[in-house]
């Protein structure tokens, strides 16, 4: 009886129980955006790890970002009219702009299922173009009537942006997004100085601002 008694004045302690532990995921994704300036589409692939605290009902992801946008510029030089013997010029540049990017983004909930996000991207830009020239002059003798020609050029430059938007969980696995990009990166300079052609060009989206729509699937 008298341990009976004791047992049942002994105080009981509960302790919390251990807080929930964060969890890596993989996840893969892309998107889909209009350049503003540059006026051109821009797309991107993404893969990479997020990392879920649920506790504070946000995330740390650190991910792989590869892109692709063209620009293009072409121009005409004519004589002024009336003029005999004058050289009409044509010139066109085509560069292709391929990102690579690693990347780092905070999400964090407004409610349930819509979050906002904010993060930056730092690598590098390959820049792969290419030019052709050509030029006639309808009375010029004793020299060449027309001419053309052309050149390419590979380069690797410094790219970077930094990017905030809205995503929304449609379940667990997947969800969808809607943000910006304010871009940076080192352009190129191009100066074609042919017969009858003078012309600069700087190709590249340094400055631009992207606005695009993605989907991610963690798995």
């Amino acid at each position: 009886a008298l341990a009976s008694a004791a047992q049942a004045g002994t105080p009981t302690i509960e302790t919390a129980p251990a807080p929930a532990a964060g969890l890596w995921q993989w996840f893969i994704g892309g998107s889909v955006g209009y350049l503003t300036d540059l006026e051109e589409e821009m797309y991107n692939l993404q893969v990479g790890m997020e990392y879920l605290t649920p506790g504070e009902r946000a995330s740390h992801a650190i991910y792989l970002e590869i892109g692709f946008t063209q620009d293009d510029a072409s121009y005409r030089q004519v004589p002024p009219p009336g003029t005999t013997g004058g050289i009409t010029a044509d010139a066109s540049i085509d560069l292709d702009i391929i990102p690579i990017t690693l990347n780092y983004k905070y999400e964090a909930a407004i409610t349930d299922r819509l979050n906002w996000y904010g993060g930056l991207g730092l690598g590098v830009a390959v820049l792969d173009s290419s030019y052709d020239w050509s030029w006639s002059q309808a009375v010029a003798p004793p020299y060449p009537s027309s001419g053309k020609g052309g050149g390419d050029d590979d380069e690797v430059v410094f790219y970077g942006d930094v990017f905030a938007g809205l995503s929304y969980d449609v379940s667990d696995s997947f969800g969808i997004f809607a943000g910006v990009r304010y871009i940076f990166m080192d352009n190129q300079d191009w100066d074609i100085e042919e017969k009858g052609i003078s012309s600069s060009y700087e190709g590249g989206i340094d400055g631009d601002v992207l606005i695009e729509l993605g989907a991610r699937y963690r798995f």
